[in-house]
Formats: structure tokens, sequence, C-alpha cells
């Protein structure tokens, strides 16, 4: 049975989201606090994904998500009242995987938490598997790429970015998350390295690299990898 913490301070959400997962087969554990919420995320405990609301009491969300961040890759869906892009984006900068604003359908959080559950499953599975997708294979294990069938030369660091993407298709993946998975935490160059990275992967997988079937921008956001180029 898949484990989600749900971190939130008003009892009525918190009710909703429980009775909601738990209904799905999910388990749910709540944490009313920032606090609270890293004392049950301590590396000892093992959860599958964390719903986390941003405002809290005492530690806020965003704090909560860069504290969690620096020793776990647990997926963390927003749970906020807040849907201004603004907000969304530094979600997504300081490690949020996904968000879901106030007020929402218990349908539509469901929906995203199995998604993030599945594609959590998907990434272990990549490890031991390849990518494949029209006229591109990603070798996870060979660090091998081609295209209609050609070996395709990437650099070590090229290969990571695009097996980073690859493996997650449809998930918007900000410059922060990707120096993050690509480089570690303690990267210090500057978040153009990303552009630099993406712009040379195009030119070796693209047919087009100006109009990009594969590697997609999302504007103010990041990049995402789209699995079935049209």
């Amino acid at each position: 049975m898949p484990k989600v913490l749900v971190v939130e301070d008003d009892r009525g959400v918190q009710d909703v989201v429980k009775i909601a997962l738990e209904c799905e087969g999910i388990g749910v554990k709540v944490a009313k606090s920032g606090e609270a919420a890293l004392d049950c995320l301590d590396p000892s405990h093992s959860f599958d994904l964390v719903i986390l609301d941003l405002m809290l009491p005492g530690i806020d969300g965003i704090t909560v998500c860069q504290e969690l961040r620096t020793y776990s890759e647990v997926p963390i869906i927003i749970l906020t009242a807040r849907d201004d892009e603004t907000s969304v984006v530094v979600g997504l900068e300081v490690g949020a995987d996904d968000y879901v604003t106030k007020p929402f359908s218990t349908r539509q959080l469901v929906s995203r938490v199995r998604a993030n559950l599945r594609r959590r499953r998907l990434d272990a599975q990549a490890l031991e598997h390849k990518l494949v997708f029209p006229d591109l294979v990603v070798d996870v294990v060979g660090r091998q790429v081609s295209v209609r069938g050609d070996p395709v030369c990437l650099t070590p660091k090229e290969f990571d970015v695009l097996r980073v993407l690859a493996a997650h298709p449809g998930q918007v993946f900000s410059r922060e998350q990707i120096v993050r998975q690509v480089w570690g935490t303690d990267f210090f160059g500057g978040l153009r390295s990303v552009d630099t990275h993406i712009g040379k992967i195009r030119k070796k997988i693209e047919a087009d690299p100006k109009n990009p079937r594969y590697i997609r921008t999302e504007r103010s956001i990041g990049y995402k990898f789209t699995k079935d180029p049209g």
C-alpha cells in the first residue's frame, strides 16, 4: 500500500484529502504544521508521496520542501490556494513535482497523486530498461542514444539531462530541478548551463532543433519531454 504524508493545517481539508485517498487504498498520515512535517519526514521514515500546503503555521511549505530535498527525492505535490504563476514557479524551483490549487476536486487530486506515484515507479524501472520513443531510443544502462537507428554521441551531462526528462514524459522540470538531479546541490554554475545543454541535445536528436519534437520549452518554468511528438 502506498503511503502519503498530508501536510495541511486546515482540519476540513485534512479530512477531505484523507478520506479520498484512503478510499483509493492509499495510506495517509497527517501533519498539521511545518515542524510536524519535518519530524515525520525524518530520513528514517518512508513515504511514497507528500501533499504539502504552502501556507502553514510556523515553518512554511517552501522551507519544508527545501529541507526535504536535501535528503529525499520523494514526489511532492503542492496544495495551495495561491494559483498565480509566481507561486507555482517558486514551488517547482524549490523541489516540488506538481501542484493542485484550492478549491480542488478530490477526483483531480487523486488523479495527480496516482500519476506521480506511477512516475516514481516508472523512474525506478527506467534504471533497468531502455526508454523507447518514436525514432529515439535511450539506453539508460548502456548510456547510449540512437535516433532512427543511428547512434548519437552525447556528453555524460547531456545524456543525464536527456535521461531525467525522458524518464518522465509530460512532466515539466524547472531548471533548478534539472540542476539538482544532474549536477547535484553543490553545483555553483548558472542555471543557463541547462539551456546550453538542452540546445546541444536538440541539435543531436531533433530533426529541426528550432522546432523540437521531443524536448519542449515551457515558458517561464522549464522543459518537458514529449512522449509522442507530433
